[in-house]
């Protein structure tokens, strides 16, 4: 069994979705202590080494635990979650008509390994619509989302181009964390 520890409902859909058993351990973080001066595959290893760290002097003995981060990158910025609407408006107008590429880390310490991986992937998006960012913003879907963002829902009719895993830019490189268990 895994230890999810993390309060995303999509890692732990995710996870679902793909057989595992697993136990969901929310505990909060405050990610906005954390630099962005750096590169954002950087930035996304360092958010999730210290909710690692942060975790594991609250559990100490636990094993067999999953600890993931995301963020999106989009002309020269690393965005992570919206504060409010407005912040949400200028992540998505930034990603409108754009490149953007999402990082997600992940970390898995095992019983007898660690897993640390940082995985990327690309999307080209064509040009929102501005009503359609509108009612998106409204409904709340983007809350809690790196960049605002769900490949699944509002940007997946945008998508002209992508590089990479879905699973991955949903915040879980699913694919990689089942090769090594």
């Amino acid at each position: 069994m895994i230890i999810l520890a993390s309060s995303s409902q999509t890692r732990a859909k995710i996870l679902t979705e793909n057989g595992f058993d697993f136990e969901q351990i929310s505990f909060d973080f405050d990610e906005s202590k954390i630099s962005r001066d750096c590169a954002p595959h950087i930035y996304v290893q360092r958010v999730a080494t210290a909710k690692k760290n942060q975790f594991f002097k609250i559990y100490p003995d636990l094993k067999n635990v999953l600890i993931a981060d995301s963020c999106v990158a989009c002309k020269g910025k690393i965005l992570c979650k919206a504060s409010g609407k407005e912040q949400a408006f200028k992540m998505l107008r930034l990603q409108s008509d754009s490149v953007c590429s999402v990082f997600s880390s992940m970390i898995f310490t095992g019983e007898n390994f660690e897993l640390i991986n940082v995985s990327e992937t690309r999307y080209k998006f064509a040009k929102f619509d501005e009503y359609d960012v509108s009612e998106y913003v409204k409904n709340g879907e983007w809350q809690g989302k790196a960049g605002a963002m769900t490949v699944e829902s509002f940007n997946k009719k945008y998508i002209i181009e992508q590089n990479g895993s879905t699973n991955n830019a949903r915040g879980l490189n699913i694919e990689i964390l089942k090769a090594f268990l």
